[in-house]
């Protein structure tokens, strides 16, 4: 027994049963858990442990182990102590467990095992090995050439004879050409001397660390002679006033095309040739079909709404967005059906579209398909691409008498949800409920959100008009 324990021993009261100092408590308990202590951290009998601390001595609990105390942490709350005394000797493990847990413990460079897990990957000691043998290796490549010396090469400046030469007549090149350049104006065709070369050498001099080119001019030298100063300063105010102007005349552009924006989608409420047209579609790619059609009236009247049978099965995920299956589909019409009655609804008027690209797209496809599944084909024309190409051409003269607008980049532009990623204004969503009547409503929600500063003004001028062409009549 050490000096230390046996004083300690000695100083135990003898009404203390407890004779180990090693199951003695440092302190008073800051609580109570069922009667059973709680010590803070450090002052609990050193000889209890956690079960984590039983398993790292191949321990563990016995059947109905008492908890002996507590003690408190901030992170994992109030955890239980026992007695090792008490606890059970765990089974040897099997050796093919004990060889699976050395090989997670083994570098696979050095071939050690470890007290830790390495992961498959390099231990702490070979990975320092690899951090002085790369800083060994930095030392003795140039920084010029990147050759690897024997040796290692100054650390001023990291280059081998050679590069170091190089790197010196470059800096005196420079150290000249910046002897040149201060002592002459720096005026356009000027060659009036401000200083002497002698000045600038010995102001090089005075700045010091000369391997690093680090001059520049000094607060009592002038750039420029007068009358060239004059000049710059004239060509700088003459500059500001142009950017200023070109910036006055962007921000007028810019108030002009909001102001433009609100007027036409003021203007376009009213308007009795304006139409509304959105669709849902089998999916977002260029063979996508039309399943739903939808147009109505700036009034927010419906002209057309009908789902259209595409001939195939509706993707699942597409189901998902809009709701449209499958069974929704059968005995509706196609869109060779409503073609006459959509090209009398469109014909001669202005038709708005949320995101028109793609709508104007898909009309496209559905027109193609439609002219070559109602044409008389020779299977000649259609091996060799003749029918397709006549189906597309008379697809885009349809297209062409018609006349589509979008109020996607409109709209995105009132709103002005900057973008520097896309340097534009981001899209925003129409938040329709992806069924084309309740699209086609939303884009009515836009525009009258947009030209609600100029809606009283073009509702009158729409009445006045509507009023003439009564008495007209």
């Amino acid at each position: 027994m050490s000096t230390t324990t046996a004083a300690v021993t000695e100083q135990i009261p003898s009404s203390r049963t407890e004779s180990d100092p090693s199951r003695i408590a440092k302190s008073t308990p800051r609580a109570h858990i069922d009667g059973v202590p709680v010590y803070g951290w450090g002052q609990a009998p050193p000889a209890f442990r956690t079960q984590t601390q039983l398993g790292e001595m191949r321990l563990k609990l016995a059947e109905g182990q008492p908890v002996l105390a507590y003690i408190r942490t901030r992170k994992y709350g109030d955890i239980p102590l026992y007695d090792p005394a008490a606890a059970e000797k765990m089974r040897p493990l099997p050796s093919s467990i004990k060889a699976r847990m050395a090989k997670r413990r083994t570098c696979p460079e050095c071939g050690t095992v470890r007290s830790s897990i390495v992961h498959g990957k390099r231990c702490s000691v070979c990975l320092e090995k690899a951090r002085k043998e790369q800083n060994r290796r930095a030392a003795r490549t140039c920084w010029g050439c990147e050759t690897v010396r024997e040796r290692p090469l100054p650390a001023a400046h990291h280059r081998c004879p050679d590069c170091r030469s190089k790197q010196l007549a470059k800096q005196r090149e420079k150290a000249v050409a910046w002897v040149e350049r201060v002592t002459v104006c720096a005026g356009e065709g000027c060659s009036v001397k401000l200083v002497t070369k002698r000045e600038a050498r010995a102001h090089q001099r005075a700045q010091g660390r000369l391997d690093w080119g680090s001059w520049w001019r000094a607060d009592h030298w002038p750039e420029r002679c007068p009358p060239c100063t004059a000049a710059e300063e004239q060509r700088q105010a003459e500059l500001r006033a142009e950017y200023e102007r070109l910036e006055q005349e962007r921000r007028e552009a810019v108030r002009r095309a909001a102001e433009e924006r609100k007027r036409w989608a003021a203007a376009a409420l009213v308007d009795p040739n304006v139409v509304v047209l959105d669709t849902e579609t089998t999916g977002l790619h260029g063979e996508a079909r039309i399943i739903e059609l939808a147009v109505l009236s700036s009034s927010g009247e419906v002209l057309l709404d009908t789902l259209l049978n595409p001939g195939e099965p509706v993707p699942r995920e597409s189901s998902e967005i809009h709701g449209i299956k499958d069974a929704d589909l059968i005995g509706a019409p196609t869109f060779s059906d409503v073609l006459v009655q959509l090209t009398g609804l469109l014909d001669g008027r202005r038709c708005l579209i949320y995101n028109a690209p793609f709508d104007v797209a898909r009309l496209g496809h559905e027109l193609t398909c439609h002219y070559m599944d109602n044409g008389a084909w020779e299977p000649a024309d259609v091996a060799e691409g003749r029918a397709l190409a006549w189906a597309r051409e008379q697809a885009a003269a349809w297209l062409d008498v018609m006349v589509f607008e979008d109020v996607m980049v409109p709209y995105s532009d009132f709103v002005g949800d900057w973008s520097e990623y896309h340097g534009n204004n981001r899209w925003q969503p129409l938040n329709g409920g992806h069924r084309a009547a309740e699209d086609c409503r939303a884009v009515l929600d836009c525009l009258r959100s947009m030209g609600r500063a100029y809606a009283d003004e073009y509702a009158t001028a729409a009445t006045g008009a509507g009023m003439q062409v009564e008495r007209t009549s």
